[in-house]
């Protein structure tokens, strides 16, 4: 579903990523973790048309977003651009709904736009998405009168209602108290049996472990590791990769 090759990304002279490469395959569960600025958000970001990249390829369940000619990221046309965007869906951590719509708005509103479903289409799509989400009755509400973690399902929603074949999760609980965190890894990992492909920043270990097909460390911009979850979390062969898991543990 993903191929990315030799990915680069500078900002003001700085390189944020470097030759990073990996796969994810249909129906995988790929997480990354790694600490504060180590390019983690800027790699899903990039996949995900929200910044451009400066070298490296891309191929996103069959097509090729970007490729590297002549050490520049060359993109596919506009039009090709936009049908590869729709492959992908961002659930972030920070929730980006719209304050001033409804929670079935805020769901409705893109499906019409972008895929151009009718209204009563995109609200039957909505409705279904809340109550696979459990939040089924806060269709009226706004976003101000949810929970955090009612906020993070409505964008799950969301992404999900585009259809996309892969879903990337930048940090989806970094804003939620203990309690609201388990609700959304709840979520995740029900969309994990459902074989949905995913990729996942996160803090959580645990869960990473549990959850993932595959497991990156990035480092400063770099892949320093990566290997199965029970290898990467449980017997790292890097001193850094041990140094960082190892913080998080009791």
């Amino acid at each position: 579903m993903i191929k990315l090759t030799g990915l680069r990304k500078s900002f003001g002279g700085t390189e944020i990523l470097k030759d990073i490469s990996f796969t994810l395959d249909r129906g995988n569960v790929l997480s990354i973790i790694g600490p504060s600025g180590s390019g983690k958000s800027t790699t899903l970001r990039i996949i995900t048309q929200l910044e451009r990249a400066d070298d490296g390829t891309l191929e996103i369940a069959g097509s090729t977003l970007f490729s590297s000619v002549d050490g520049k990221a060359v993109y596919a046309k506009p039009d090709e651009e936009r049908k590869i965007g729709l492959k992908t869906g961002l659930v972030f951590q920070s929730f980006n709904l719209f304050p001033h719509f409804s929670v079935l708005r805020n769901i409705t509103e893109a499906q019409r736009a972008v895929l151009h479903r009718t209204k009563e289409e995109a609200e039957e799509k909505a409705i279904s998405l809340l109550r696979k989400m459990g939040i089924e009755d806060k269709a009226k509400q706004y976003p101000y009168q949810l929970s955090g973690g009612q906020q993070q399902r409505v964008s799950i929603a969301r992404a999900l209602a585009l259809d996309p074949e892969v879903l990337f999760f930048d940090e989806p609980t970094s804003a939620l108290d203990p309690e609201l965190t388990r609700e959304i890894l709840k979520v995740i990992r029900e969309l994990a049996e459902e074989k949905m492909t995913m990729a996942v920043v996160t803090h959580e270990m645990h869960f990473a472990r549990a959850i993932s097909d595959w497991a990156i460390f990035m480092d400063k911009g770099v892949i320093v590791e990566e290997g199965a979850p029970d290898e990467l979390f449980g017997n790292p062969k890097e001193e850094r990769t041990r140094k960082f898991i190892a913080s998080f543990e009791d």
